[in-house]
């Protein structure tokens, strides 16, 4: 150490040691917030970050997000990162400049932030307050807009659809093709004569997929439910009056009348028109009377008392007995005689809201006896105690039999399972994924319930014994003869409609019926006809098809093409050359850009961008 050599060479290594070390600061420094990079050029992760937050906010609202979601929302935050960056680049290299009276254009056009047509500078700065955003930030982010649509524009005016491409889609899309068709019915068809025992056993062999019985599990569960379990539940009467007391104010009823009503100038016709109805006169004679004394005749049907415009008329009206013929009441243009035919009420009545309310209590105790229950419950199945032999005082629901996975039973019946739809499955669900013999399990269910269940057996799928299965196994052989008759028929159709015989004559030698289809599009959504206007696009004018339906087959013959023109439908012409256009463009900037981003070397730390989303 103490020569010359040596001090020379220690001070050389400390220098070096010391300039990587700043070398490699400064470059983790600079690339530790970086989540990506254009053209050597970082983007910090802060700002996909935010971006990643607001989406993420947005897309909660419908619920939590899972970790697939989350990374695309990130990903999707990134992409437009990185796009907005290659743009602010691009302008930069072209020097795209947005001059002030650009932006000062912008903000006058801007509806929110005028004052009778005029920018009012106040309003503007109440509207970005209320949005959180701050007038540099709005400002910045107008200024980069408008220079995107300069940079862009230039690029996406040249991408225009000819006349003769619009004209060629408009063609394709709304073009029609009508048919002339035939249905052979396979339930028409003569009934065949019943096979021998020899024909259906050859049948039941040939076909074991029909008549092989599905897996059968026999299960034991038990079922810890606050719906199963409300029914049960015992609410104090004080209870219940102090909860439809609330129900009761939040929605308060309003008394209701049905009432005829006629209306007179004087109080001897009114009189003369009461003891009329009195005596039993339909109101339809009493309407005709009232023409002839000049009265005015009306029929309110369930009036509230601030529905009738006179306030003496209504307080009598909701004063009066039904059926009663009531006046004259004096009025402010004369007198009034009425009969109330009948008397409710708005909204739902004391017993149906006493009656919901009485529900809502019982499954509000019996959630609270299943939380409290729950862990008893749990404690006993780590245990190892058979579900048979669990505490009686739990509130359990016990079930046990043999069923497939569909929660069918041997005899063809749903399996007795309590409980609604949603648990029913989730119970069956679990049964065929347990294994015979495993202990049970407590496992969540829908709606705060809980189960637990064991497999005692399983049938493996096997072929039905042919005696149990015969009356299915003619079933099916006499369904499969008569759709053969039909396809033998509908052949026989097609093929007389190939040789040049009419439709309708073919189909009247058969004695069948010739109708006419709809007019289909290419568009035709799918469902029953989706198949037919296929084929009759794949034909030509004046050709044939067959196709299998539902209840046996259909002859169709192209009758019709119509092939519509722009100038005979000018909106939606119109409307298909804007959505053409807008595709177009919408190609050619995504491909713009994707050739600018290949130009400037984007690199991402896949890292980083997992750290935003997990």
């Amino acid at each position: 150490m103490g020569s010359v050599v040596a001090k020379v060479f220690i001070s050389l290594l400390v220098i070096g040691f010391v300039l990587w070390g700043i070398s490699g600061a400064l470059t983790m420094g600079a690339s530790n917030s970086a989540v990506a990079t254009v053209g050597g050029t970082p983007i910090d992760v802060s700002v996909v970050q935010a971006a990643y937050q607001a989406a993420l906010s947005q897309a909660s609202q419908s619920g939590q997000p899972d970790l697939a979601a989350r990374q695309q929302l990130a990903s999707q935050a990134l992409a437009d990162a990185i796009r907005k960056q290659i743009i602010q680049q691009e302008e930069q290299k072209l020097a795209v400049v947005v001059p002030d009276a650009a932006i000062r254009q912008q903000l006058d056009a801007e509806p929110a932030f005028q004052t009778n047509g005029v920018f009012d500078k106040t309003k503007f700065a109440a509207v970005l307050q209320q949005n959180n955003i701050a007038p540099d930030e709005y400002l910045s982010q107008l200024r980069n807009g408008v220079a995107t649509r300069e940079l862009l524009m230039p690029v996406l005016r040249g991408a225009v659809p000819s006349a003769d491409l619009v004209n060629r889609l408009f063609s394709l899309v709304g073009e029609q093709r009508v048919a002339a068709i035939v249905a052979v019915n396979a339930l028409a068809q003569a009934a065949p004569a019943t096979p021998s025992d020899d024909v259906l056993q050859r049948y039941w062999r040939n076909h074991p997929a029909q008549f092989t019985a599905p897996e059968y599990r026999r299960i034991q569960a038990v079922i810890l439910s606050p719906a199963l379990l409300a029914p049960r539940e015992q609410i104090a009467q004080a209870d219940i009056d102090a909860a439809y007391a609330r129900a009761a104010a939040a929605s308060p009823t309003v008394a209701q009348r049905s009432v005829q009503v006629i209306s007179v100038g004087d109080l001897v016709s009114s009189s003369r028109l009461q003891a009329a109805w009195k005596k039993g006169a339909s109101w339809d004679k009493m309407q005709a009377m009232a023409k002839k004394f000049g009265a005015t005749s009306v029929e309110l049907d369930q009036a509230a008392q601030t529905q009738i415009p006179a306030a003496g008329l209504a307080q009598a009206v909701f004063a009066a007995s039904v059926g009663t013929v009531t006046g004259p009441v004096a009025g402010d243009t004369g007198m009034y005689v009425f009969k109330v035919t009948a008397q409710g009420q708005s909204g739902p009545d004391a017993a149906t809201v006493k009656a919901q309310v009485t529900q809502q209590l019982q499954l509000q105790k019996a959630q609270a006896d299943v939380a409290q229950d729950v862990d008893a419950l749990q404690d006993a199945l780590a245990g190892q105690t058979p579900l048979d032999q669990l505490p009686g005082n739990l509130g359990l629901a016990a079930v046990q039999g043999t069923l497939d996975a569909t929660g069918g039973t041997p005899d063809g019946t749903p399996a007795p399972i309590p409980g609604g739809d949603a648990l029913k499955t989730a119970i069956v669900s679990a049964a065929f994924a347990a294994h015979r013999g495993d202990p049970a399990q407590l496992i969540n269910g829908p709606d705060g319930s809980y189960f637990a269940l064991t497999v005692d057996a399983v049938e493996p799928p096997a072929l039905q014994n042919f005696a149990l299965a015969r009356d299915k196994v003619l079933a099916s052989w006499s369904n499969d003869e008569l759709t053969r008759a039909a396809e033998v028929q509908a052949a026989a159709l097609l093929h007389a409609v190939q040789q040049g015989q009419s439709l309708n004559a073919a189909a009247a030698a058969a004695g069948l019926q010739v109708s006419t289809s709809p007019a289909y599009t290419r568009d035709t959504p799918q469902g029953p006809d989706a198949q037919l206007a296929t084929i009759l696009f794949s034909l030509k004018q004046g050709e044939a098809s067959m196709l299998p339906t539902s209840t046996g087959f259909t002859i169709a013959v192209l009758t019709q093409v119509t092939d519509p023109k722009p100038a005979q439908y000018p909106a939606q012409a119109q409307q298909l050359q804007q959505e053409t256009t807008q595709a177009l463009q919408n190609d050619v900037g995504e491909s713009f850009l994707a050739g600018l981003q290949a130009r400037d070397k984007v690199s991402v730390n896949q890292k980083m961008l997992a750290q935003i989303y997990q």
